[in-house]
């Protein structure tokens, strides 16, 4: 790395710094409020562009985080979710005993394009049911969630309640699937004015992005995922096992 590039990161880092101990030397809990941005470059003397950089980094550590046009926050404990496990959110915040509600946002068939054909294995044009929900967590906005799933081997999917029930548990009593596993992908990506209005979080705020099929026990996809999700309230971890 260059003398120039380190120099260039080092008011961030100070910025950085600089909040973390406010948070501290304050004793803000998680959902208190910190000053305003003019605020926090005034008392430190940076400039804005810099302190919006180490607020960004912060949020994608899950620090804190913003409410869309009411400030920045201090975040609580964060539900963490096992890459390993296969249950769906729904079973995970019921273990974890935190309140999980969901909100339906849209449903309708589509025809398999080609990137999600591939991966569910199967052809063009295929009948597909589209589920597009908010799910919240102790009433706060944190994920949005799309999933598609084979139309015909399903019938009768758009009739289904699928705000008062896991979809995973709706699919296993009326179809008889069992989840064996699945392959994902985790990766950062900034949510556009849409997702952020779902989220009641700025436009352009960091998110994480997951995007995956599902498995049932004969290793037949039935299931394309994607889900924007807020880190400041839910992590991913990984857990290793010896064999």
């Amino acid at each position: 790395m260059s003398a120039m590039n380190i120099e260039r990161q080092k008011p961030r880092d100070e910025a950085i710094e600089k909040i973390e101990n406010y948070i501290i030397h304050n004793h803000l809990k998680p959902g208190d409020r910190l000053p305003s941005e003019r605020s926090m470059c005034d008392m430190w003397d940076f400039n804005r562009s810099t302190l919006r950089s180490a607020i960004k980094q912060l949020i994608l550590e899950g620090k804190i985080y913003n409410k869309n046009g009411s400030g920045t926050y201090v975040s609580g404990e964060k539900l963490v979710r096992n890459l390993q496990d296969t249950d769906g959110f729904y079973q995970t915040v019921k273990r974890s005993g935190r309140e999980i509600t969901t909100k339906v946002v849209h449903m309708d068939f589509c025809e398999t394009p080609k990137n999600i054909g591939r991966k569910m294995k199967l052809p063009l044009g295929h009948k597909l049911f589209r589920l597009v929900r908010i799910r919240y967590l102790d009433g706060i906005p944190v994920m949005i969630s799309t999933a598609f799933l084979d139309a015909e081997r399903f019938p009768g999917l758009e009739a289904l309640d699928f705000e008062n029930n896991s979809l995973y548990s709706l699919l296993k009593e009326r179809y008889n699937v069992e989840i064996s596993g699945g392959h994902e992908k985790l990766s950062i990506t900034y949510c556009d004015a849409q997702e952020a209005g779902y989220l009641e979080m700025e436009e352009g705020a960091p998110v994480i992005y997951q995007s995956g099929v599902t498995m049932d026990e004969k290793d037949i996809v039935f299931e394309y995922f994607k889900e924007i999700t807020r880190s400041e309230y839910i992590c991913y971890a990984s857990e290793l096992t010896r064999r």
